[in-house]
């Protein structure tokens, strides 16, 4: 399954939104795993698109290496306690 996602990138002092995609592995109610080329760090919030096109916010707590691609792991925030 596809996934959207995006992360605030500095840019010249400023934040500038940046969309990425990765395809969804697994999901879990509290995270997702998903596999994309673009270099994520533990620590990093990004936003994921839904199906729905609602956005959950995450924070990566781990990459790997799979086939030549980064594996990421996310945790989901609630939106409630997001920040």
């Amino acid at each position: 399954m596809p996934i959207e996602f995006s992360m605030n990138v500095l840019e010249f002092g400023s934040p500038n939104p940046v969309s990425f995609t990765g395809r969804g592995i697994d999901r879990s109610e509290n995270g997702l795993g998903f596999v994309t080329s673009f270099k994520l760090e533990p620590g990093f919030v990004i936003e994921i698109r839904q199906e729905d096109g609602s956005v959950r916010t995450a924070e990566v707590q781990w990459v790997g290496e799979l086939d030549g691609r980064l594996r990421v792991g996310v945790l989901l925030y609630n939106d409630i306690n997001c920040f």
